[in-house]
């Protein structure tokens, strides 16, 4: 299809509000393009999507770019704005093993900086003055192509919407990439398991100062490895919105820190298992793996909240050739899902959002075509998309940790 900007409005069809898809529905409705998101999931809350996520320079980027001035600034004030990152490593007793300061690439462009924001607070800002273009409990289930050249949604509940693209950001499972790119090969590359910690002012009492302050990495024995990192918010919520938008509500999220510990490797249950393990026998499986370990360490996992922890199995995508329809395309998970190894998933997603938005903007503003628009968008997507997928499975300072980690224990 060759739009061409007549008489009837180009119509963007978004299946899947997590952080990506959210993020091209509002830089779309920002520049006047109509949209309409369509989410799985009952409500933003239904599930647990993981809790702090890092934003890079590239994610902030594409954050001002697409969000309205308002929202963007709430987001600030509302995160925890990253000073140059530091890893220090930690073997199970708390000896600092080494530490380094790991890449900053924030450069000139003002909005180009480092923050940590909560999972539920970034989708509510993303999704916030967007009721009118999001629908919730839509499960996709196959499109259809029409003869005018439009293109036909159809959801689980038997309902369909029509416009003139499709973007599938529907996540690591996505329907969409299952009719549009059947080949495509998710590998599986690990377990972890996630939890949170409140943070109050007797944890800060007894939690080591790194762990605050730096991104600490603890390697176990068998392969056990826990990482950590704190979200402290710039202000309370309810100040904050009170400057920037009074009319919005952001649901309390109090200062925690995030862990994730990988399993030992002899942990006798199949991923089917490990993947419907409840909450609880989570949180007991992570206190038996660090029975040996310093009492900081097990008093961490001890106090978690119980039952906010979880399990995630890690997959990584395998490069695909994107040849389907030329009004269907991908974003974010749907199409190069990564080992969280290095941060860049959702930051990935949020760029692929910004690169997606101008394209399409080009269609329905500037006559551009969208066969052309959408392998433009697709060709620089895939380019430094899978660049991430082999990032996030090298993981530099991961490797680095593993290696010094290993000497220190020969050492011994």
């Amino acid at each position: 299809m060759n739009y061409s900007g007549g008489t009837r409005a180009f119509h963007v069809l978004i299946m899947g509000g997590g952080v990506g898809g959210s993020c091209l529905a509002q830089g779309l409705c920002k520049l006047g393009v109509s949209v309409s998101l369509y989410e799985r999931d009952l409500s933003v809350q239904s599930r647990h999507q993981g809790y702090r996520i890092h934003i890079n320079s590239d994610g902030s980027h594409a954050l001002h770019h697409c969000l309205p001035e308002h929202l963007y600034k709430l987001l600030l004030a509302t995160s925890f704005l990253d000073q140059p990152g530091k890893l220090v490593i930690f073997d199970q007793h708390l000896n600092e093993i080494h530490s380094m300061l790991l890449p900053v690439t924030h450069g000139e462009d003002a909005s180009r900086i480092g923050m940590a924001v909560n999972r539920l607070t970034l989708r509510e800002i993303l999704l916030a003055g967007m009721e009118c273009h999001v629908e919730f409990g839509k499960a996709f289930e196959r499109f259809e192509q029409l003869q005018d050249g439009r293109i036909r949604a159809h959801f689980s509940d038997g309902t369909s919407a029509v416009g003139d693209v499709l973007v599938g950001a529907d996540g690591t499972n996505s329907a969409v990439r299952k009719l549009v790119a059947p080949d495509a090969e998710i590998t599986p590359v690990g377990r972890r398991i996630y939890g949170k910690t409140p943070i109050t002012q007797v944890t800060r009492s007894w939690l080591p100062e790194a762990f605050l302050e730096s991104w600490p990495l603890v390697n176990g024995t068998d392969g056990v490895r826990l990482m950590a990192g704190a979200f402290l918010k710039g202000q309370p919520f309810d100040k904050a919105t009170a400057k920037v938008g009074p009319s919005l509500h952001l649901s309390d999220a109090p200062d925690y820190l995030m862990w994730t510990l990988s399993p030992s490797t002899g942990l006798s249950l199949t991923d089917d298992e490990f993947r419907n393990t409840d909450s609880k026998t989570l949180h007991a499986i992570a206190q038996q793996t660090i029975e040996d370990w310093h009492p900081a360490l097990k008093r961490l996992v001890a106090e978690a909240d119980v039952a906010a922890t979880f399990p995630v199995m890690l997959r990584s995508s395998e490069p695909v050739d994107m040849r389907g329809p030329t009004n269907v395309t991908l974003l974010g998970d749907a199409i190069h899902t990564m080992s969280p190894g290095r941060g860049e998933g959702a930051n990935t997603a949020l760029r692929d959002a910004e690169l997606l938005c101008q394209k399409l903007v080009d269609v329905a503003e500037r006559g551009t075509p969208l066969r052309q628009a959408k392998a433009e968008y697709e060709k620089e997507m895939m380019r430094y998309g899978f660049d991430a997928v082999s990032n996030s499975l090298s993981r530099p300072f991961m490797g680095q940790a593993k290696l010094i980690a290993q000497k220190a224990t020969q050492s011994t």
